[in-house]
């Protein structure tokens, strides 16, 4: 007669399965790196929306801190349209406190357009226009570079190799060099190239960061970054199985159906995860603003800034890095739920 036996259960003597083991040990691990992110991350953040609600000074710890509470947010948010006849004085229309930003005509009648703070104004369509620009550029300039290193052809390895030097080129270092080559007579590069090929006389040389401020900013961008983007394409280029082209080619597809066929289909979603970085690393610019158009031309990270370190305005500062913040939030939002952008 056969007897059923059964193995005993291993209980660990914690009470704990494996499992559950695990996870508190992955936790014990990564509290050391949680308590460095509290210190470098959480607790400036909270100390800089803190700080948004008061006229604290910017490195004058001897002055008193008053609590204003919304007023630094009423200042950025100020924006006045109001009717301006002609021969209306200014006082008389503007809210105290405003400062002009232009006029204009809506439907046969002059009007005044005012704020708290136009020069933040100001920034904001400055950063969202080069954002969108130079964005839209690197994408589709990116991607025709990725096109033609992904292809075979002699020495393919050392062109991939030299497309990266406008990348590792420090943003700070190509950017002064970019200036002297954008400057406003023929010593600047650019201007004695269109003068040698005949397209400006030397007396109309362009004074490109004056006259053209967004598009030299655009510029030097575009140029520093395509590497970069077309280093992220190509790594989704490389995803793509070729059997996947063979058989197209089969199949009687020329160049151009295979690419909106199979290309640019599989390498949606690389395409969309590069947006996403580009997009949020233009929108808070510094350094290409700062130092090519220097206090002429603001980003709304030159601005936050200026109004920090030259206006010596902490609280006000605060609250513009808070709306900065916010922007930047709202676009990432916006990415993720108009692409639907999975993040596993």
């Amino acid at each position: 007669m056969a007897v059923a036996t059964t193995t005993p259960k291993i209980v660990p003597r914690s009470g704990l399965s494996l499992t559950k083991r695990q996870a508190r040990l992955a936790m014990i691990m990564l509290a050391p790196t949680f308590f460095v992110l509290i210190l470098v991350a959480f607790y400036p953040l909270v100390r800089t929306f803190s700080a948004s609600f008061t006229d604290e000074p910017f490195a004058r710890p001897e002055v008193a801190v008053n609590n204003v509470g919304l007023a630094n947010y009423q200042r950025l948010f100020g924006v006045q349209i109001a009717p301006f006849p002609e021969g209306t004085r200014l006082r008389d229309v503007i809210v105290p406190g405003y400062q002009r930003v232009s006029t204009f005509e809506l439907f046969g009648q002059r009007y005044l357009l005012a704020a708290g703070d136009p020069m933040w104004l100001q920034a904001i369509v400055n950063t969202v226009l080069f954002t969108v620009i130079s964005v839209a550029l690197e994408l589709v300039i990116g991607l025709i570079v990725a096109l033609v290193v992904n292809t075979q052809f002699r020495g393919r390895g050392v062109m991939r190799a030299v497309m990266l030097i406008p990348w590792a080129i420090p943003t700070a270092i190509s950017t002064v060099l970019w200036r002297y080559m954008l400057n406003d007579n023929t010593t600047g590069a650019l201007n004695a190239l269109l003068n040698a090929f005949g397209i400006i006389e030397p007396a109309n040389s362009i004074a490109w960061r004056s006259q053209y401020p967004l598009l030299s900013v655009i510029i030097v961008d575009v140029w520093k970054t395509v590497p970069f983007m077309a280093l992220l394409l190509l790594a989704g280029l490389q995803t793509i199985s070729h059997d996947l082209y063979e058989a197209a080619a089969v199949d009687g597809a020329n160049v151009t159906q295979r690419f909106f066929r199979i290309t640019l289909p599989l390498l949606f979603p690389t395409i969309l995860i590069a947006l996403v970085f580009r997009t949020l690393d233009a929108l808070r610019v510094f350094d290409v603003f700062y130092i090519l158009l220097p206090n002429t031309t603001r980003s709304m990270a030159t601005h936050n800034y200026e109004m920090m370190v030259s206006s010596y305005q902490y609280g006000y500062a605060s609250a513009t890095g808070v709306l900065i913040f916010i922007i930047i939030f709202a676009f990432t939002i916006l990415y993720m739920s108009l692409f639907r952008v999975e993040v596993d």
